[in-house]
Parts: C-alpha cells; sequence; structure tokens
C-alpha cells in the first residue's frame, strides 16, 4: 500500500463518520456506508483506524486524548498524524452530539501548541520571546510586511524583538499591536484578556477600527464588540511563564480552577470551603505538591476517586 491510497481511506472514512452521525435513521445512507466498507480491505483498515482514534479521543480527558495520538501505533505515524487527527475531527465534528473536539480543530493543527500542565518557550525568527502556557496553541504567520500570530486557545506570553515590521496578536475577538513590549494575551470562551507588563499594546476588538492603548502595568478584557473592562494588573501578572502562580487574597474556587488548568482530568473546590482566602506564591510544576501544601495552610484536605478526579473538601 502506498501512502496516497491509505490517506485517501482515511480521509473518506472520517467523512463517513461526519454523514453517519448527521444522518443516524437514514437507511440507505447506511446501506451505502457498508457497501463502501466491505468494497476493499483498505476501506475496511480505514474504518477500523479512525472508529478506534475516534473512540479514544471522545472517552479521554483532553490532556490524555492528545497523549493517545501521540501514542497512537505505527501506522498512524508513518500515515500523517496530523492527517489522521484531521480526518477524524471532521468526520466527528457534525455528529448529533456535537463532539467539542472539531471546535478545537485549529488548537490540535497549530503551529505551536501545548498539552495540559504542559509549558513551552521559544525564539521566533526575529528573535521575539514566546511563551505558551498549558493547554495552548498559536500559529505563527510571518510576512515581508508583518508579524503575526494567531492565538487558537489558551495562553501566550510575548516579548518583542526590535523590528519595522508591524507585530500583532489576533484572536478570536479582535486585535493586538504590540508597541515594543512584554504582554500576556489569555483566550477565554467569548472574550480575550491582556495585561501589559512593559510599554503598551494598541487593542483593537473585531467590529471597530479604533484602538485604544493600554499601557504597562493594566490589563484589559474585551469581546468582539467593545472593550469590556480595565483594571490594574494583579500581582505577579505573567509570572506563569517562570513556572509560578502569585495570588494576592484569592477565593479558594478562583486559586482551585486556576490549577485546573494544569492538571488532566477534574480538579475542583466543595462549595462551603469555596469563601476561604489565599495569598502566596505556588509552584505550577506539580500540582500535587501545590494542593498538599494548601492542606497545611487551610482547614482542607484532599479527596479522590481516581488519578483524574480530585476534589478539595472540609477537613474533617
Amino acid at each position: 500500500m502506498t501512502r496516497d491510497p491509505q490517506r485517501q481511506a482515511l480521509s473518506a472514512a472520517a467523512h463517513w463518520v461526519a454523514r453517519l452521525a448527521a444522518e443516524p435513521g437514514d437507511p440507505e445512507l447506511h446501506a451505502a456506508w457498508r457497501t463502501w466498507r466491505d468494497e476493499t480491505s483498505l476501506n475496511q483498515w480505514a474504518w477500523q483506524r479512525v472508529e478506534a482514534l475516534q473512540h479514544q479521543l471522545q472517552c479521554l480527558p483532553g490532556a490524555v486524548a492528545v497523549n493517545a495520538m501521540d501514542a497512537a501505533d505505527d501506522q498512524s505515524q508513518r500515515f500523517g498524524r496530523r492527517a489522521v487527527l484531521k480526518g477524524v475531527m471532521i468526520g466527528a465534528g457534525v455528529s448529533a452530539i456535537g463532539w467539542s473536539g472539531y471546535r478545537q480543530a485549529p488548537q490540535w493543527m497549530a503551529d505551536q501548541r501545548t498539552t495540559t500542565g504542559e509549558r513551552h518557550s521559544l525564539r521566533l525568527d526575529d528573535g521575539t520571546r514566546l511563551s505558551l502556557n498549558t493547554a495552548s496553541a498559536v500559529d505563527i504567520r510571518y510576512t515581508a510586511e508583518q508579524r503575526l500570530l494567531i492565538l487558537r486557545g489558551g495562553e501566550i506570553f510575548v516579548e518583542t524583538a526590535p523590528d519595522p515590521r508591524p507585530f500583532l496578536v489576533r484572536s478570536a475577538q479582535g486585535e493586538m499591536r504590540a508597541l515594543g513590549t512584554r504582554f500576556d494575551v489569555r483566550q477565554f470562551d467569548g472574550y480575550t484578556a491582556m495585561s501589559v507588563l512593559e510599554h503598551a499594546v494598541a487593542v483593537r476588538p473585531g467590529v471597530e477600527q479604533a484602538e485604544t492603548v493600554i499601557t504597562a502595568g493594566q490589563a484589559v478584557t474585551f469581546d468582539s464588540q467593545r472593550m469590556l473592562s480595565l483594571r490594574a494588573n494583579d500581582p505577579g501578572e505573567g509570572a506563569w511563564a517562570q513556572g509560578r502562580l502569585i495570588v494576592d487574597n484569592w477565593r479558594l474556587d478562583r486559586l482551585v480552577a486556576e490549577l485546573a488548568r494544569y492538571r488532566p482530568g477534574y480538579l475542583g473546590c466543595a462549595t462551603e470551603i469555596s469563601h476561604l482566602t489565599v495569598s502566596g506564591a505556588y509552584s505550577l510544576d506539580d500540582i500535587d505538591l501545590t494542593l498538599n501544601a494548601l492542606t497545611h495552610a487551610l482547614p482542607v484536605r484532599l479527596t479522590s476517586r481516581t488519578r483524574y478526579w480530585t476534589t478539595v473538601v472540609p477537613r474533617a
């Protein structure tokens, strides 16, 4: 078998997943699918591969699903990991149950990405320093006219290098133009948050033509329609790039929610202790160690159902 027939078969199988999920009660469609599947051994092989891979990704937590992709057998590695993954996402994306992985397809296919709990730093061609936080993805689009980063998800920290080309970061809600600066950008569901640590950044929400300049020490949130809020930076803004989380009088539920970003599976906080406040500096390199530290500082304990389900509860 050559690579091209196998890739074509995988793509066809993924599209059959999509059609069958979109029209589960169509007997003619099911008959046509069975005809295609049984037509050749190659089609049968492709269907088995896509079906097995879809099952792995649906049944595992986000970061674990990425690991499952990375650990997929030699066949999927040999015939194009991205091609297989893209095909499965196309197929599952339009399913009746609305598989969330399809919505995240640009993240899986991004130029640079991290899994849950992973951070990564690199120096771009112009000397700019780019750091990706946990579960983040970014595309890098440098041309002769501009330097552009497209944030597909998660959070990035940027320290721009001198260059005559404009430096832009684009999120789902708008665009940010660096004015010789260090700044942090985080993509939330429905809005973007940005904080400036040095110099300034000009922000333009999606539908607006006018830019708003945000200076050092300020943080802003915006959606695709307008600026939402402007405030002073929190202490330790951007410290995650050095592996630390610095909090000042945070509610415990807020801290636990932030730590959950770095740990696969579920990490929650019981309602009756959610109001407790916390201050300090915590390591992001060992979340379990950080959670244990909380049990010494507060009247709380940890309870786990599995390694992927932990809750912070009142100490008995």
